[in-house]
């Protein structure tokens, strides 16, 4: 019995050390990390919507978003968007006109499937935009759907689904609060 309470001490004081250890290393990595982030945020945003000179972070009901503006006239927002996937969340940019017309889509984090729904921001060779995210320029945000206007990936139908939908339904409700 003695010697149980010994290793179970020992067994307790290398959790302790290893939980402190990684504490402190988040709490080193934390702002290099939102940094990055915030850099990825940025790239997205010029590839999204290229003509506008100035972005500009704002909130609305909760909703996160950028209004972008082109010689001091607005030209168009770029939602930050959550979706729920099939392997996660994923974190992505929907650039759309004042009117609901989708310009861009880029994903900035994900945990789907590698090789099945990690292909939703997969460039494929001799291209420079995902294929997938390409399909969604042009069409109404409000309407957008699988099926209807934009091609499934093979075997990914609930990642496909998952970004559709999100930018379908953000964009509504969005579009739905920004004209009040």
């Amino acid at each position: 019995m003695n010697q149980m309470f010994k290793f179970g001490m020992i067994l307790g004081v290398i959790c302790l050390l290893a939980t402190l250890v990684l504490a402190a290393t988040y709490q080193v990595t934390k702002p290099k990390i939102e940094a990055q982030m915030r850099l990825e945020e940025q790239a997205a945003l010029k590839a999204i919507l290229p003509a506008a000179d100035s972005f500009k972070e704002k909130t609305l009901d909760g909703i996160e978003y950028f209004e972008a503006f082109k010689g001091g006239s607005l030209s168009g927002y770029c939602l930050k968007i959550t979706a729920s996937g099939y392997g996660g969340y994923i974190r992505l940019i929907a650039g759309i006109t004042p009117d609901g017309v989708i310009k861009g889509v880029r994903i900035l984090e994900h945990q789907e499937t590698p090789g099945l729904g990690s292909q939703i921001d997969q460039v494929k060779p001799g291209e420079k935009d995902p294929w997938f995210l390409r399909q969604f320029v042009g069409k109404s945000a409000r309407t957008v759907a699988v099926k209807k206007d934009i091609d499934a990936i093979t075997g990914a139908t609930i990642s496909s689904e998952a970004v559709t939908g999100a930018i379908r339904t953000g964009a509504d409700v969005f579009l739905l609060k920004v004209k009040r």
